[in-house]
């Protein structure tokens, strides 16, 4: 005598693995979740990294500003500067204009 069509569905599901599958696919959904978390802290301490950096670069920055403003540079000795060290990035191409612009501003206070 059966358990009836439910009990038998049951046999059924437990015969064909699918209980099985079911504990195999939350187990790889448990490493998933494992994994993107590992990943969101990985990105969280690399976002933290870039913003201590930026924090660097602008305190550098403004040093440099007061520093300029206090003892001028030559603009055409800064322009050769920055193609000098530019040239070889450039292969070609006029690579320097970032760099160029960004020096100016410091070097100027003038976007």
């Amino acid at each position: 005598m059966t358990g009836g069509p439910s009990q038998d569905f049951l046999k059924h599901l437990e015969k064909s693995g699918f209980f099985q599958q079911i504990k195999d696919l939350e187990a790889n959904l448990k490493a998933i979740s494992t994994d993107l978390k590992s990943l969101g802290e990985t990105a969280t301490q690399r976002l933290e990294e870039t913003e201590s950096l930026a924090a660097h670069v602008l305190a550098i920055e403004s040093i440099l500003a007061v520093l300029i403003k206090n003892n001028p540079i030559d603009d055409d000795e800064l322009k050769a500067a920055i193609k000098e060290k530019t040239a070889s990035l450039s292969k070609g191409v006029e690579s320097g204009s970032a760099v160029q612009n960004i020096a100016e501003y410091i070097s100027t206070g003038k976007r």
